[in-house]
């Protein structure tokens, strides 16, 4: 094992038996990793293209040295890119170089790159060879684990999707220490959402070393995102294509997919951990109302959403929006929910910070009072 190699995770998911590594500067030997997984040696890599002159370079010396034919794929992330023109010039590139099925796609970036790429790795030949290098904390302890892969079609997120698992995922922590503040603090809202659902032991780490983890004190994030991952796996499980229990690692995402949605989803007026963090307060209100508990559950949520520097309010007029029109779009958005079921919205509540349950039957007016509640003038 390498000196640099924190984790390892083997994961059998359906008939997938997969690879998780954490560590860091692992990417430089992520061609050492990939050799003998696959017979071709004819690889692509897709990159963002922010990221080009830096895990590019590191990735494609070593890759040549283990004997692989490399040829790259840069994009330009942003959510208004993750779509079927975008997927048309990846299989392009493959057609016209002859990729076979046992040949391999890489993704280098964030969610946006890993759901795109996974798409058409899914769906090229009916399946090739994925290997996911994810470079933002949201993608590495979240949308790279768990096979969901989908692109948007026109204003709706993820509407054509697949479920498709890689053959390896390499989580190299080099690269949170670079990311900008908002995308450090959106993918820390996905951890506190798996303390919440099922952790009370890493929810009070979180509340108590905050100030380590907004610093990327090392063994602070291998604590944290490693307890992610093994939160995430265990509710993926046995339940792949979310009938059950793993509609629990959706709490926050109903009310926020429509805050984002409606604040403008291409915009990123809030991004993805904005909104769940948003959504997550909502739930909080929606769980205190409905179920009489004290305002105790809101207030938590809210002191450790403050903590890490994340929203609980969506300031309306700071963002040039009419409160009154924007509840309103929020309350119609709501229902593009594709964890509806039939014409009711399931929602995941508390209980209490470590335990949430799914609810089938929560009235509109509960709903109605949460977007209230969290939009202001």
């Amino acid at each position: 094992m390498s000196s640099n190699l924190f984790k390892k995770y083997s994961v059998s998911l359906d008939k997938s038996h997969y690879e998780i590594l954490i560590g860091r500067d692992i990417i430089a030997e992520a061609g050492r990793f990939l050799a003998g997984k696959t017979d071709d040696k004819r690889v692509l890599i897709v990159v963002d293209e922010f990221l080009k002159d830096t895990a590019l370079n590191l990735l494609l010396q070593e890759l040549t040295k283990e004997g692989f034919k490399v040829y790259i794929h840069t994009f330009e992330a942003g959510k208004q890119n993750k779509n079927i023109n975008e997927a048309m010039k990846i299989y392009e590139v493959l057609e016209s170089n002859d990729f076979a099925r046992d040949s391999a796609i890489i993704a280098i970036g964030g969610g946006v790159i890993g759901d795109l790429v996974g798409f058409v790795a899914s769906t090229y030949l009916r399946g090739i060879n994925l290997i996911h290098i994810p470079t933002t904390l949201t993608a590495m302890i979240d949308s790279s684990i768990g096979g969901k892969v989908a692109i948007n079609f026109r204003k709706t997120v993820n509407a054509i999707g697949n479920y498709y698992h890689p053959l390896l995922n390499i989580i190299d922590f080099q690269f949170i220490e670079t990311l900008p503040d908002r995308e450090l603090k959106g993918g820390l809202a996905e951890i506190i959402k798996c303390s919440i659902i099922c952790d009370r032991a890493l929810f009070d780490y979180l509340s108590t070393h905050s100030t380590d983890i907004l610093n990327c004190e090392e063994s602070s994030l291998v604590t944290i995102c490693s307890r992610a991952i093994e939160i995430k796996l265990d509710y993926v499980v046995g339940d792949v294509k979310e009938q059950n229990k793993r509609l629990k690692l959706n709490y926050g995402h109903t009310l926020g997919h429509a805050i984002e949605t409606s604040t403008g989803i291409f915009e990123e007026v809030y991004r993805h951990g904005q909104g769940v963090s948003l959504g997550m307060v909502g739930a909080a209100l929606i769980a205190r109302d409905y179920m009489n508990y004290n305002d105790d559950i809101l207030h938590t949520h809210e002191e450790i959403m403050e903590k890490y520097g994340l929203p609980v309010r969506v300031e309306s007029g700071k963002f040039g929006f009419e409160r009154a029109k924007l509840l309103k779009e929020c309350l119609r958005n709501i229902w593009k929910d594709k964890k509806r079921k039939g014409n009711k919205l399931r929602f995941i509540l508390p209980v209490e910070v470590g335990r949430c349950e799914i609810y089938n039957d929560v009235p509109d007016k509960f709903i109605e009072r949460a977007f209230e509640y969290l939009i202001t003038e």
